[in-house]
């Protein structure tokens, strides 16, 4: 038996919006580890702005620690006590935030620099997959693109930014072909964060 997802509708949006304890994840979107991992390499650095900005919950850093002993013998100590931490304990951001924020420090400028776009692409790629969970999923890229600071990568699959693209006579026509510009920047995003 399947069950049926409800979408969440512009004024469930506009709530999530005004509720939002995040100024760059407006619509408390969580994104499950896991599923980052599968797309991009994490660092420290994309762990802490993921965690502050609400995109993963802080006891992604206990599965991150493990995930750094198990494929590499040199760690740090910091590593190794986040690590020892349980996931499934109610452990409280405070207690894991010194360890994230030191390892994090450790990461390279350029490394550092990566982690907000490599996030954002996660993000939407998220989005894209569950896009039927949306009454409206270019809402969702249109608050996702002002909570990013307008990025010029994504702008051409803002339904509201102008296109250099011809109208194709249709809402649903424009509409496939946003689809298609978000697909294309997933596609790049893909080959760019390769693994």
């Amino acid at each position: 038996m399947e069950y049926q997802i409800k979408k969440l509708t512009d004024k469930q949006i506009d709530k999530l919006i005004l509720e939002s304890k995040f100024p760059m994840n407006s619509l408390s979107i969580f994104i499950p580890y896991s599923y980052a991992l599968k797309l991009v390499d994490l660092n420290w650095s994309d762990m802490l702005f993921a965690i502050e900005n609400g995109y993963f919950t802080h006891q992604s850093a206990i599965e991150h620690a493990i995930a750094e002993i198990e494929k590499n013998e040199n760690y740090s100590q910091a590593i190794f006590d986040l690590a020892c931490l349980f996931p499934t304990q109610t452990i409280q951001v405070e207690s894991i935030y010194p360890y994230i924020k030191e390892l994090a420090n450790l990461t390279c400028e350029q490394l550092k620099r990566q982690s907000k776009n490599k996030i954002m692409y996660v993000l939407l790629s998220w989005v894209f997959e569950h896009r039927e969970n949306y009454s409206d999923p270019f809402k969702v890229v249109e608050i996702i693109y002002d909570d990013f600071g307008f990025p010029e990568t994504i702008s051409n699959f803002v339904r509201y930014m102008p296109s250099n693209q011809p109208n194709l006579g249709t809402v649903e026509l424009n509409k496939e072909r946003l689809y298609r510009n978000w697909e294309t920047y997933l596609d790049k995003q893909v080959v760019y964060w390769k693994k």
